[in-house]
């Protein structure tokens, strides 16, 4: 038997505490970021470890691997096509013990971050979106509107400040509905799993998720330093010099005569989801894809156009969250979801049956979801 983990005091971004979370190596506990970082499957496929091996889901992503890879067989895909796109929140990383870990970012930024003054119409539009949530009824035009709202609350951060701010939020907040895990822990094991096993069978694997693009890059860099920056596509805000102001960039020079310029944050620029993410794979990537994973209705236009590969044999996959006992998802947003693959030839993947451990094996539902938000929250 494991021992347990070390509970240590957890600071938040400037000094904000949030309380007690654990962080030691032991396979018992959630998977830690190192553990995360060392998942490796080989080419072969011959040691995955947190997969139902004989679920359909799994059968048939690898026979879809070494049918295409297989140099003798007709459906033969060249390195140099092998492109893979993925979203991230609830296809490979947790999405609803509670909500999206940016709009968890958001709150925090918004009610909990002693250094930042949101205006009087910045707290009641996050209250707005803090009920949606808890609700777990959040509207198109919320989602959207949370982007921006994102995007407003962190302007005028450098990068590097931007990444730090997540790097000490992630490490340290802990899923609220989930016990023994931090947001940087919060990978779906079995998926990280997929992205080893595509990228040593010579798939390029990107990214296309309609969360912050930058935070996105932070937050891989250390639990799977195999995706590459340049590697993620997602929700933008417009990078800004800041010494630059009203000047195109014909009329600026970078560090000229010693200033020392810093790249910023600027405004919002657009939202990475549904069709948008099929466009941005033919302008940032240029190759049609011949893998896609995606975990709800808003990646349909993705896995789609994926499946509409007019050159080669395409595959895509579907997760269902239909497990309520080990994660927050139900069995009739999993049923809904299964639907929708099987009606466009999307292989669905069942949480609940298919993998043997969602984000390790002493990660447990809590009993009821609450909000570290509401803590200081005054309405």
């Amino acid at each position: 038997m494991k021992t347990s983990k070390k509970m240590a005091s957890a600071l938040i971004a400037l000094g904000l505490a949030f309380g007690a979370v654990g962080a030691d190596m032991a396979t018992t506990e959630a998977a830690s970021v190192q553990e995360i970082a060392q998942i490796n499957v080989h080419k072969s496929g011959s040691n995955f470890q947190y997969w139902n091996e004989d679920s359909a889901s799994f059968k048939a992503l690898k026979a879809y691997v070494e049918d295409v890879t297989n140099p003798t067989s007709p459906n033969y895909i060249p390195v140099e096509d092998r492109v893979c796109v993925s979203d991230m929140d609830g296809t490979f990383y947790g999405e609803l013990a509670p909500t999206y870990s940016e709009w968890y970012l958001y709150f925090h930024r918004i009610f909990n971050d002693p250094t930042y003054h949101p205006t009087a119409t910045e707290k009641a539009y996050a209250e707005e979106l803090l009920k949606a949530a808890k609700a777990q009824k959040i509207s198109a035009d919320q989602d959207e509107g949370e982007d921006r709202a994102q995007s407003y609350a962190f302007e005028g951060m450098t990068i590097d400040e931007f990444n730090k701010y997540v790097d000490n939020f992630f490490s340290n907040a802990p899923l609220e509905g989930l016990t023994n895990c931090t947001f940087a822990e919060a990978y779906y094991l079995p998926m990280v799993e997929v992205i080893t096993y595509l990228q040593n069978n010579g798939f390029n694997f990107y990214v296309v998720t309609g969360t912050d693009r930058q935070l996105v890059r932070q937050a891989l860099k250390a639990p799977i330093p195999s995706i590459l920056p340049d590697h993620v596509i997602g929700t933008d805000s417009l990078p800004v010099i800041e010494r630059q102001g009203w000047a195109g960039s014909q009329y600026f020079l970078f560090n000229e005569d010693g200033a020392k310029d810093k790249v910023m944050r600027g405004p919002f620029q657009f939202t990475d989801n549904k069709a948008g993410k099929v466009q941005n794979i033919a302008k940032e990537i240029g190759i049609h894809p011949v893998i896609a994973l995606g975990n709800s209705t808003s990646d349909g236009s993705m896995l789609n156009y994926t499946l509409a590969n007019p050159k080669y044999k395409s595959f895509a996959m579907g997760v269902c969250c239909d497990d309520s006992d080990r994660d927050w998802g139900t069995q009739a947003k999993g049923d809904k979801f299964k639907a929708f693959c099987e009606k466009y030839g999307i292989t669905p993947i069942s949480m609940a049956k298919d993998w043997k451990t969602i984000y390790g094996y002493n990660v447990e539902k809590k009993g009821s979801q609450t909000f570290f938000t509401d803590k200081g929250f005054t309405k």
